[in-house]
């Protein structure tokens, strides 16, 4: 789990924790299935605040690399940059996820 930068031209991601809890990677991939897929918003109230991969170590693959966008209203969008797509989270899930990820 990291933070989105972009610096003098140059985009990044600080990495700032690694959660291992079985649970609470459970829980993630839970609100992850939830998650309703949109079309790619006109206009975002904001940037990503926040990065998380879901990865499968013995396997050595990522399973999945999302941004989140919080929205002013409460709810968030994930953002998936490899498959190019967007999924809405309700205020609800939102705070289930900020729970998870310690935000």
């Amino acid at each position: 789990m990291g933070t989105p930068f972009n610096e003098n031209g140059t985009e990044g991601i600080n990495i700032d924790k690694e959660i291992k809890d079985s649970k609470s990677i459970e829980a993630l991939r839970a609100i992850i299935r939830k998650a309703r897929e949109i079309e790619e918003p006109i206009e975002l109230d904001s940037e990503p605040e926040t990065f998380f991969s879901l990865d499968r170590p013995k396997e050595g693959i990522s399973e999945l690399w999302l941004y989140v966008l919080y929205q002013d209203d409460g709810s968030s969008i994930l953002y998936n940059e490899g498959s190019n797509s967007y999924f809405a989270l309700s205020k609800e899930q939102t705070n289930e996820l900020r729970s998870i990820i310690g935000q």
